[in-house]
């Protein structure tokens, strides 16, 4: 009669251990699929992030391009400030592309974030 206790018990020992291992599969996938949608929202953030960063790096090449025309061109007046005029048109695209840019990163945080 002991051997059949025994059976019986690792029968329900073993009924309970499936389903936990069921369970910890499904849960295990859910979690690898959040994980996976929240790399890839930081990967396309980390992306327009790295836009930005060039944009800024170019517009601080433009201000001393400005700098460097703006001083060579100190005694003409008028002259320095159409000289500087299309420079200053980069600049307003930049900062266009910049602002662009961050309401990217807003849309992306707003789209992920309702998935």
């Amino acid at each position: 009669m002991a051997k059949k206790d025994f059976h019986n018990e690792m029968n329900k020992v073993m009924k309970q251990l499936k389903a936990n291992f069921k369970r910890f599969g499904k849960d295990a996938s859910i979690f690898a699929k959040k994980g996976e949608k929240e790399i890839v929202k930081a990967s396309k953030i980390g992306r327009v992030q790295l836009d930005i960063i060039s944009l800024n790096i170019q517009k601080e090449k433009l201000y001393y391009e400005i700098g460097k025309k703006v001083a060579a061109l100190r005694t003409g007046g008028e002259k320095a400030a159409i000289a500087v005029k299309p420079y200053l048109q980069k600049l307003r695209k930049i900062e266009t592309n910049i602002r662009s840019k961050k309401r990217e990163i807003s849309g992306i945080k707003k789209v992920e974030s309702n998935k």
